[in-house]
């Protein structure tokens, strides 16, 4: 369905551009990186890339382009396609964005698949959404939001979203499709201050698992995936008993403010996988920032730091009386039906210092503590960016790590722009981990944009 419709979307917009190319902009991106390295590619080299690189990477190639054609003043018809030519994975050639999106001055509407812009890629672990970093490709799918917050009061205005997308990867559940939505409240203090609460629900539903058995897919079971009730009387205990399909929460609570040259973002965003985390009986944990911007320094344009946990899980799990069910141990981004769990091409969506199907640096854990430092800002016209994060991973409540492993992530970015000739970056990074071996890379990178 989704396909259909961008196809004959693309069409009909190749056919509009024809005969309105006074009214059509375009641009593209080309971008490239190399690396040199002794074991594996740094974690942070390789993590929140948007699916781009892996930790067998050696280099990665990206282009993107995209036509904007404005319908009139305040109504615009965008098309990207974008895609990677990549090592260290089982397709060395892969789709990154393939969209058409609708804006007006009340909603915007995507239909495919959209990476995240720049804008959204911050200096920290979690890219504003702990369930969405930007670590895996973006998925396809159908996303309407509003445009710009909505008064519902004089300093008081609210943002909603809603997408349908699809897992269209290997997976244990084939065909899943994942439902989201957001609803987020905004107050403005003041001149200088704000305060912002958000909402996400996610839910993992329908699809076929692998001896052929086919989950509810019907209306009635969107409108019970919507509203999170149980499967009703459908052959599957695990569903009957508990809300249908795999669903994830996160609340967000972002203060933004400023005190005499220096804007800061203070910031919590927790999560949650049932009822127990909804109530926030795994308090307090998340992720807890701040975010300092210097309006006067160019050496310093932004300092993050975050502490993030994940080891409460609204506690040990036990049993409860009736129904076979159990209370706490959420077990973040595991699920018992949709066994590929939180991810997508075998990738970590959320929250990328979790991950609790192992690889081959680290055992599964879905239990961690972790403090994460980020800097950037420009020196003599070359942008640096520098990062560290260390961790402890507790592993999960039904098999722990004993002793901790003890993992240390630090990468830094030289970048020189020119006017010309597009950017160059040079890369560096190194990862120690207690028990195993430690790595190190260097690389390069080249980016040229053009409109």
């Amino acid at each position: 369905m989704i396909r259909s419709t961008i196809i004959i979307i693309l069409i009909s917009f190749l056919n509009l551009s024809l005969f309105a190319q006074n009214n059509l902009d375009f641009e593209a991106t080309f971008g490239a990186r190399s690396f040199l390295y002794s074991d594996r590619l740094p974690f942070w080299l390789h993590t929140n890339t948007q699916g781009l690189l892996s930790e067998n990477s050696d280099y990665g190639v990206s282009a993107f382009a995209k036509a904007e054609y404005k319908l009139a003043e305040k109504y615009k018809l965008s098309l990207g396609v974008g895609g990677y030519f990549t090592d260290g994975f089982e397709n060395s050639i892969r789709r990154s964005d393939l969209f058409l999106e609708y804006e007006n001055s009340l909603i915007r509407v995507i239909v495919g698949s959209k990476s995240l812009p720049e804008s959204e890629l911050s200096n920290s672990v979690i890219n504003n959404n702990i369930l969405f970093t930007g670590n895996a490709r973006a998925l396809p799918g159908l996303f309407l939001s509003n445009n710009k917050p909505i008064k519902l009061f004089k300093n008081i205005s609210f943002n909603a979203e809603i997408a349908h997308y699809q897992f269209n990867d290997d997976r244990s559940v084939y065909n899943a499709r994942l439902h989201y939505k957001k609803l987020g409240l905004n107050w403005r203090i003041q001149d200088r201050s704000s305060l912002h609460v958000s909402l996400r629900h996610y839910v993992q539903w329908a699809g076929t698992q692998s001896d052929g058995t086919k989950l509810p897919s019907d209306f009635n079971a969107f409108i019970r995936t919507f509203t999170g009730a149980n499967g009703g009387d459908i052959d599957n205990d695990n569903e009957a008993i508990n809300a249908l399909g795999n669903h994830l929460g996160t609340y967000e609570l972002v203060y933004l403010g400023t005190y005499k040259n220096i804007n800061f973002k203070l910031y919590h965003h927790t999560l949650f996988e049932d009822r127990s985390g909804r109530e926030l009986n795994n308090f307090p944990d998340g992720v807890w920032g701040v975010s300092i911007f210097p309006k006067a320094s160019s050496f310093i344009e932004n300092f993050t730091y975050e502490y993030i946990q994940t080891i409460s899980q609204s506690g040990r799990p036990t049993a409860t009386e009736g129904l076979n069910q159990q209370s706490g141990g959420d077990n973040y981004f595991i699920n018992s039906i949709y066994s590929s769990g939180w991810t997508y091409n075998g990738v970590i969506l959320g929250l990328p210092l979790i991950n609790p199907y192992g690889n081959t640096t680290t055992p599964a854990s879905n239990r961690v503590i972790a403090h994460h430092l980020e800097m950037s800002g420009t020196i003599y016209k070359v942008n640096y960016k520098v990062k560290g994060t260390y961790q402890e991973s507790l592993g999960t409540y039904a098999a722990p790590i004993y002793p901790r492993q003890r993992l240390v992530y630090t990468s830094g970015e030289l970048t020189l722009p020119t006017k010309e000739f597009g950017s160059f970056t040079l890369y560096g990074g190194a990862d120690f981990i207690n028990n195993f071996e430690n790595t190190y890379a260097v690389g390069l990178g080249y980016n040229f944009s053009f409109d």
